[in-house]
């Protein structure tokens, strides 16, 4: 009887350690945000339909970006709990800072370090490396989230996609240990018998 046992939290164990098996992936795309001109700031709301599903990770991506011409510049972009469903422009005369300051998470600022032409470079966040899986968990929650976007210059692009995975989440490493320890726990009760 102890070797199932033993036998079952391995196994358990395993499966835990594995990640997350069966992952179902989710994409969303939106157009070149008007090529994301410097005299307006944006936002992307979107609908979530799945939630009871957990994500586990999040990549946003701005496909073949680029700064008109080489100069200072940066691209703010957040994690917005609410924002209009769609893509919405929002009219700010060129004036340079941060709209989204202050507002949910900064997923980042990006300079375009050559600038005046395209290098099919595409720019990438993912939410896993950033910190931000569990923000999307609770923004999603309510079916709704989205993202602002404040170009300070013109940023040619082709497009922005957004891919959502769930999954069984990754248990933390305590847990791990824990779990780690009650194995050793059992097998010095069994080698002691």
């Amino acid at each position: 009887m102890k070797k199932v046992i033993l036998a079952a939290l391995v196994l358990v164990f395993a499966l835990l350690v594995a990640g997350p098996a069966g992952a179902t992936v989710y994409n969303f795309q939106t157009g070149n945000l008007g090529n994301l001109p410097h005299s307006y700031y944006m936002t992307w709301g979107l609908r979530w339909t799945h939630t009871n599903e957990h994500i586990v990770d999040a990549v946003l991506t701005f496909h073949d970006i680029w700064n008109w011409k080489s100069e200072p510049n940066n691209l703010y972009s957040h994690l917005l709990d609410q924002a209009p469903l769609g893509t919405y422009p929002y009219l700010d005369m060129g004036v340079s800072g941060d709209n989204f300051a202050g507002q949910g998470y900064q997923i980042g600022n990006w300079t375009d370090p050559v600038g005046g032409h395209s290098r099919g470079f595409d720019l990438t966040y993912r939410f896993s490396q950033l910190g931000l899986v569990g923000a999307l968990n609770r923004y999603v929650s309510d079916g709704r989230f989205g993202f602002g976007f404040d170009p300070d210059c013109h940023y040619y692009n082709r497009g922005v996609t957004l891919q959502i995975i769930t999954g069984s989440p990754v248990p933390e490493p305590a847990t791990l240990s824990l779990f780690g320890l009650g194995l050793v726990g059992l097998g010095m009760i069994r080698r002691r018998k």
